[in-house]
């Protein structure tokens, strides 16, 4: 933080500030903002982020806040002025203003002696609106700084850095005091037990291995090595992360859960969940089905052998599903169905409801339904592979030994959305350019674990809800 502040004091034009999670990075730029204004008198400061709410609750609750406190803003009689949600005014000339991302003319035609662009969270924001903000740029004591969480490697700030023009500053989570002295002296912020929360979340514990040290993160405190995943890269460490470069579940960790050859339990299973990717039988696409036997808390869940059809018509499949579903009933198996209802699978689940099975519809473009404890998964895909990693972390499931799985599924990269920086999983169109086709076992699979979350919310079953 003494560096931003001195970096800024001291004249940089361009400042970059790429930080963890928790450092304070928000409060530091707000506190930038209320200096300059307070500082110059002939002054315009523009605040800009990744969403018209955060920059109306984060970014200007912290302004205000700090200029309440401060007492930095009065009139002639020493009264504090009014402030406005996103606007200081102190004359026409001299004023402070929150400024929507998504309206770049918005943010064009501004002209004083001291102009301060203060951009927090972006990577979220589109070149164009960056642009039109730079415009404002042209007198020899203006300054820009931004702040943001290095999560897309496509975005604005990363261009800056690699150009060579900006102040970089970087901030990890382990150079925080709380973190260095273990103590939450500044509340709030990061701490070591948010390190390994996270950690346990975003990543799985390692032995240490010379030869891939530049991909492990050590915890000092606890003396243990965890594997440097692209979320705990950017979250934790501050760092560009190589979302690119590794996949999401990585091949280690599904190996990791794999069947063992004696089977642990013998007792049969009364629920089964399945999850069925839908395709037309087109070139290599197959409609792929994924069987878990679900057993109590004690015992991980076991994933059964795939079913997989080629040119199998719609209607087709759902009599198969059907099939399915009369036959575990007489079997007393409970048989809890999610179904890819993105496209072509509209026509099966269309059919299943006129036969009246029970089944859970999953259109991957939907909203998430809050089961993962995030604000920032974009739709219901990245919703049930974040589910499913986690369980694999937890070590709840055992998965088959099957090679074209292990591949889709350690394959299947994290993506951002550029429209608000929430994290989603690659479209099936990029996996497919890459493999040379679609990710169906993988979906399947994360599709059978999702049903069960679903199942649950329907019947109101909070332990399953919560994942305990």
């Amino acid at each position: 933080m003494q560096d931003i502040f001195d970096a800024f004091e001291s004249g940089e034009k361009k400042i970059l500030v790429r930080s963890c999670n928790g450092a304070g990075k928000t409060t530091a730029l707000a506190a930038i903002c209320n200096w300059y204004l307070s500082t110059y008198e002939d002054s315009i400061v523009l605040t800009t982020a990744s969403s018209w709410m955060q920059v109306k609750r984060n970014l200007w609750g912290e302004i205000r806040k700090q200029a309440r406190n401060a007492k930095l803003y009065l009139d002639e009689k020493g009264n504090q002025l009014k402030l406005g949600e996103t606007l200081i005014k102190l004359n026409d000339k001299h004023y402070m203003i929150g400024i929507s991302p998504r309206i770049p003319e918005n943010a064009m035609g501004f002209h004083a002696p001291h102009i301060l662009v203060a951009v927090d969270e972006a990577t979220g924001l589109d070149r164009e609106i960056m642009d039109a903000l730079m415009g404002n740029l042209s007198g020899s004591d203006s300054q820009i700084i931004m702040i943001c969480n290095p999560i897309d490697r496509e975005s604005y700030p990363y261009e800056a850095e690699q150009s060579g023009e900006w102040k970089v500053i970087h901030i990890s989570a382990f150079d925080h005091p709380n973190v260095e002295n273990g103590n939450e002296n500044i509340h709030g912020a990061v701490t070591r037990e948010w390190i390994v929360d996270r950690l346990k979340s975003w990543s799985f514990e390692l032995k240490f291995e010379a030869a891939e040290f530049a991909r492990m993160i050590h915890v000092k405190w606890l003396d243990k090595w965890f594997r440097k995943t692209a979320i705990a890269q950017a979250r934790i460490l501050g760092e560009w992360a190589q979302l690119e470069a590794a996949g999401f579940i990585p091949l280690e960790l599904i190996q990791r859960n794999l069947m063992p050859t004696l089977v642990p339990s013998s007792q049969p299973s009364k629920v089964r969940a399945i999850g069925v990717d839908i395709s037309r039988g087109v070139g290599s696409d197959a409609t792929v089905y994924a069987y878990f036997d679900v057993y109590d808390d004690a015992t991980p869940d076991h994933q059964l052998n795939f079913k997989v059809f080629y040119d199998e018509d719609l209607m087709a499949t759902a009599d198969r599903i059907q099939r399915e579903y009369e036959s575990c009933k007489a079997e007393g198996i409970q048989l809890i169905i999610a179904i890819d209802d993105t496209g072509v699978g509209g026509g099966v689940t269309d059919k299943l409801r006129q036969e009246e099975i029970d089944f859970h519809p999953v259109n991957f473009s939907q909203k998430p339904k809050g089961f993962f404890p995030r604000k920032d998964i974009a739709n219901a895909r990245a919703e049930m592979y974040f589910l499913l990693q986690q369980e694999l972390l937890d070590r709840k499931l055992y998965l088959i030994d099957n090679a074209k799985f292990h591949q889709e599924l350690s394959s299947i990269h994290l993506d951002i959305s550029h429209v608000n920086g929430s994290f989603k999983i690659e479209s099936k169109e990029e996996v497919r350019k890459r493999l040379g086709h679609s990710p169906d076992y993988a979906d399947a699979t994360a599709l059978a674990r999702y049903a069960l979350r679903l199942e649950a919310l329907k019947n109101r079953d909070w332990p399953m809800l919560m994942g305990l």
